[in-house]
């Protein structure tokens, strides 16, 4: 029989043991991997600890550094350009003389499809041979660049593919931050004869301050972690000017068999994003107050 008092323990009980399984246990079990020297090269072997070797190798190791910068560069390509996009469709849409429901389906379709089915579409695209986009450009007279041997060219592939595959949830989130406002503050600043501008800069930015933290902490976290659709098109290339930090830990995992040093990767990658997430978080409790 269930102590009354202690009903509120018994409740919380399976979401704690949940929480104990998928995540404490998980990163106790990391942290302790990442402290020893883990190869799954030998065999069965004694993993002894190293005295935070792994974490020195990391921290030494110039491509780890690349993979930050590389991780870096396309998430804030990735979130400036989709805030941008989402954002003023968001504006257009919710205007009255717009109607979302009939292409709302073809819209928000990208978010549907598997970052590894998009990763291989966007890959066919860009195909020097094949390739819709290339085919596309030399019948308008521009010669498209090559996809998979210049950087440049490169990251901007897997950012294009990752703007149209997330580009309508942050039109989605804009959306109802835009319908969130009420329409009475817009009839007054009419009345006061205020421009679209101006209507714009006073009223719908202020407004949106909080929905456009959220976005960027929403769509923040996944990019820094990206790794499928970088995998699949350009593979980190060329040679290693797209290779992001998810991709340096499945190289030392996969072709280096060290399961340490890529754990101690991931936890320092985690570190980061943990910090990221925590400054918009403390810009997000700021708006609140205001």
């Amino acid at each position: 029989m269930i102590v009354k008092g202690k009903l509120h323990i018994w409740l919380l009980l399976p979401t704690i043991i949940t929480l104990v399984v998928i995540t404490i246990f998980p990163l106790i079990y990391a942290v302790d991997v990442s402290l020893r020297d883990y190869s799954l090269a030998g065999g069965k072997q004694v993993h002894n600890y190293n005295n935070f070797k792994n974490f020195g190798y990391v921290l030494s190791d110039p491509e780890f550094y690349n993979s930050l910068w590389v991780t870096f560069k396309f998430s804030g390509l990735c979130l400036i350009i989709q805030l941008s996009l989402g954002f003023g469709l968001a504006l257009l849409f919710s205007q009255p003389n717009y109607k979302l429901e009939p292409i709302s389906m073809l819209i928000f379709l990208p978010m549907a499809i598997a970052p590894v089915v998009i990763g291989l579409v966007f890959r066919w695209f860009y195909s020097a041979e094949v390739g819709i986009i290339g085919y596309m450009l030399e019948n308008i007279g521009i010669k498209p660049p090559s996809w998979s041997g210049n950087s440049t060219a490169a990251l901007f592939s897997v950012v294009i593919a990752d703007i149209w595959e997330w580009t309508p949830y942050v039109f989605l989130i804009c959306m109802a931050g835009l319908r969130s406002i009420q329409e009475e503050i817009y009839e007054a600043a009419n009345i006061d004869g205020a421009t679209a501008w101006k209507r714009l800069r006073y009223i719908t930015l202020p407004l949106m301050k909080p929905t456009i933290i959220i976005v960027l902490m929403l769509r923040a976290i996944p990019a820094l972690k990206e790794f499928d659709k970088i995998f699949i098109i350009t593979d980190g290339g060329p040679g290693i000017s797209t290779e992001s930090t998810s991709l340096y830990i499945f190289k030392q995992f996969i072709w280096f068999n060290n399961l340490g040093t890529a754990t101690a990767a991931a936890l320092l990658l985690l570190i980061g994003i943990i910090i990221i997430s925590q400054v918009l978080f403390f810009y997000l409790r700021r708006q609140e107050k205001w």
